[in-house]
């Protein structure tokens, strides 16, 4: 059995409150970046080190790295402050930040080579558009070739982790499913394509990354499934149990935060932006107009529910993986429901406002406007579309077969609307 170094904690460990406040300590510098960071697609330099000297980069790092190995849910408290001034921001140190507790269940050795060589490591992942990538067996591990899209971050990764099908060269008439294994990949493996133009999360820098030929030792691959499960092969070298619960589960939670942070930032700077404005064909004060003030109620309303039912998603999360327990039958078909449900509100908050601040709020360096592009961005993530998130309740719900067996397997025996 390997045995692997222990690196000590940071001298001062913060609390989830103080990552927190170290994110909001940011929000001014983050505003004025927002129209550079937009116009360079990716973050700079400067803004990635800021977040590193808050220390926002290492929440989920195992402790054993220096890290700081927090329960579940400080992301979205993070991703909310960084949110309210740009959501570019608040995606990379959310939804690519929280990639490290992705490496924390990988083989130990794995971990050691990656973390050893930086435990301040930045992690990208490449899982959309890998459906074409093989990785063929060879002595000693894989080959691996292929494209993926959308690796957000990847130009400060350190590491990327990429999803590929083994290439085993089997007879086609082999009932035997095909295997599926995640692949940790030097920068030096992979070159990134600077193809991102997007009209929102325009600062994410989420370019394609391609691989030829570059051979991948075994230890640094885990089957899928091993990866996704209660049990990977890393779980074992960390205290805390994030790192043993079941990942697709809280890894759709990845998102939420910056959602939350660009509803509730838009709503802010909707306010100011309107607060003084007077219309040009009537003359009266726009912040007085009756239909105006119902629609801001309506999206606070919305945004405040969002953050609500997002706050007992962690809380459930944080509970179950505490007590050892996977979220089975209705509970697994509700949040992820639910999770899509709160995208579309957010989509929705936003929308209600922007459409509502005439000619002059239709610019592009307009930060309502700003946040609407990156709220629709984010809630076209494949994990949030509407029809596939929702389709499996409504299977369980008539009493048909969804194909997951947590759910098939272990029924609840309410019904739950």
């Amino acid at each position: 059995m390997t045995t692997l170094a222990c690196h000590p904690l940071a001298m001062s460990r913060p609390t989830p409150h103080e990552l927190a406040a170290r994110a909001r300590d940011l929000l001014p510098v983050l505003r004025e970046r927002t129209t550079e960071t937009e116009e360079r697609r990716s973050m700079s330099e400067a803004t990635i080190a800021d977040l590193r000297a808050a220390g926002l980069h290492k929440y989920y790092t195992p402790a054993r790295f220096g890290g700081y190995e927090m329960d579940w849910g400080v992301h979205i408290d993070i991703g909310r402050e960084l949110a309210l001034a740009c959501g570019s921001t608040a995606w990379i140190s959310t939804v690519v930040f929280h990639h490290t507790w992705i490496l924390g269940r990988f083989p130990g050795q794995a971990q050691e080579e990656a973390f050893g060589q930086k435990p301040d490591a930045i992690i990208s992942t490449g899982f959309a558009g890998g459906g074409g990538a093989n990785a063929i067996p060879v002595e000693g591990g894989y080959l691996l070739s292929g494209l993926w899209r959308f690796s957000s971050g990847v130009d400060h990764a350190d590491w990327s982790i990429v999803g590929a099908k083994i290439d085993d060269k089997r007879d086609p008439n082999d009932p035997t499913p095909t295997q599926f294994r995640m692949f940790l990949l030097h920068p030096t493996q992979y070159t990134i394509i600077d193809n991102w133009y997007a009209a929102g999360l325009k600062g994410t820098g989420s370019k394609d990354i391609k691989v030829e030929n570059q051979f991948v030792p075994s230890h640094r691959t885990v089957l899928t499934g091993d990866l996704q499960s209660a049990d990977p092969p890393g779980a074992a070298l960390h205290k805390s149990y994030i790192y043993r619960v079941e990942m697709t589960q809280y890894f759709w939670t990845g998102l939420l935060g910056p959602l939350l942070g660009a509803a509730w930032g838009a709503l802010n700077d909707y306010l100011e932006q309107t607060s003084g404005r007077i219309g040009r064909v009537s003359g009266e004060a726009i912040a007085e107009l009756l239909p105006v003030q119902t629609r801001v109620s309506e999206s606070a309303a919305e945004i405040r529910a969002v953050e609500l039912l997002t706050a007992e998603f962690m809380r459930e999360l944080h509970e179950h993986g505490v007590a050892g327990r996977r979220l089975t039958g209705i509970k697994r078909l509700t949040q992820r429901r639910d999770i899509a449900y709160l995208a579309r509100t957010c989509v929705q908050s936003v929308r209600r406002l922007a459409e509502t601040m005439g000619a002059g709020g239709q610019t592009g360096h307009n930060s309502v406007q700003r946040h609407y592009r990156d709220v629709r961005a984010m809630a076209s993530h494949s994990s949030l579309q509407w029809e596939r998130a929702s389709t499996p309740y409504g299977k369980w719900a008539f009493g048909l077969k969804t194909g997951d067996r947590f759910v098939d397997d272990y029924p609840d025996p309410e019904l739950v609307i």
